[in-house]
């Protein structure tokens, strides 16, 4: 099923209403020879079929095998993360002029990836489809997650011949200031099923942000010299997440933002953010992007649970079965002084770059 003759996505069981808008399944063909799938509930990617050189495609990420299963499952499953990404520590926005904004909570004692309203759980609208790209967009409004001012999101998503998925993000804010820091949240298993903790990861990152007891950042970036942060050269996330390093402790696992180094050129969707390599079958991923760094999440949270963790074609996903990859801004940026400034000027726009690249 991992193959050229996997299942068939049923395009009906992704056909619904949610909140007064219509849902559906949309696959895009590229000529070398992927195939995703897109739901544009949570502007989520459903499918990502990469050829394997023998004739065959694996289907690298997970997913559900409905809508239903993603509203009654993981809500970041592949979906796009806006208006912010990452946690906002108990919740608080610290605005601009220095007041504070109280957001409604979904993560414990955090405001998670937008909240209990964010892009995760929206209709986008469907503004162009092509046999090889969709645009998809949503306004965000105040009393969709308590931030401040309108933002408007365009996400486009296009297969290239070159076996590459390119995600762009356009967003432009209204009247307000308002907050702009999106990614993109698939988990991936380039085996296919099977845990993805033997997989090779190398990501040119020689800081990240240490986390406190709550699971927020701690402060300055610190380095990841000898630590199970270290990816510089190939590891696998297995061997990082030895025990006995209290950071793993904290956030029960790998789970933590690294800074990306500084490239040679000007910043831009060539910037190298990761490379995965699966040793099963020498499939490899790149992923690039225009942001400064990406979360690792080793998947610790996929616990087997039912319905959550009941996957595509009845697989039980234990922890470690995929790795995320998030490239995105510094996380809990609006509340700690010395991170870059996440907020987006009345009238002015923000745009970002993902690139999933197989060989």
């Amino acid at each position: 099923m991992r193959r050229h003759d996997m299942q068939p996505l049923a395009r009906s069981a992704f056909q619904d209403l949610v909140d007064g808008l219509p849902t559906d399944l949309y696959t895009l063909r590229g000529t070398g020879g992927i195939e995703v799938a897109i739901c544009n509930h949570g502007a989520r990617l459903v499918r990502v079929a990469a050829p394997d050189g023998q004739g065959g495609r694996v289907d690298v990420t997970l997913g559900y095998d409905s809508l239903a299963g993603y509203l009654a499952g993981q809500p970041s499953m592949g979906a796009f993360i806006g208006r912010w990404a990452g946690r906002l520590r108990q919740g608080r926005l610290r605005l601009p002029d220095g007041q504070v904004c109280q957001l409604a909570l979904n993560g414990g004692a955090h405001a998670v990836h937008g909240g209990p309203r964010g892009s995760r759980f929206r209709t986008f609208q469907v503004d162009r489809v092509q046999p090889d790209a969709l645009q998809l967009s949503h306004i965000f409004q105040p009393p969709d997650d308590g931030v401040p001012g309108s933002l408007r999101l365009t996400v486009r998503f296009q297969v290239r011949p070159d076996n590459a998925l390119h995600v762009t993000w356009h967003a432009e804010a209204g009247l307000e200031p308002t907050l702009a820091q999106c990614t993109l949240h698939p988990f991936f298993n380039l085996a296919g099923q099977g845990s993805a903790l033997d997989h090779l990861l190398q990501i040119p990152a020689s800081r990240y942000l240490p986390l406190a007891p709550d699971v927020c950042p701690l402060g300055p970036a610190g380095p990841v010299e000898g630590g199970p942060f270290d990816f510089r050269r190939p590891r696998t996330p297995r061997e990082a997440m030895a025990p006995g390093h209290p950071q793993l402790d904290v956030a029960k696992g790998l789970d933590h933002y690294l800074v990306l180094d500084p490239a040679g050129d000007a910043p831009g969707p060539s910037g190298l953010v990761a490379e995965l390599t699966c040793p099963q079958n020498g499939l490899r991923m790149q992923v690039c992007s225009t942001e400064p760094g990406v979360q690792v999440y080793a998947g610790h949270g996929l616990t087997g649970q039912l319905p959550r963790d009941l996957g595509r074609g009845g697989w039980h996903w234990a922890p470690g079965d995929g790795l995320c990859l998030e490239p995105m801004s510094w996380p809990d940026a609006p509340n700690q002084p010395g991170f870059p400034d996440p907020w987006l000027a009345p009238g002015h726009s923000r745009h970002g770059e993902i690139v999933y690249r197989f060989a």
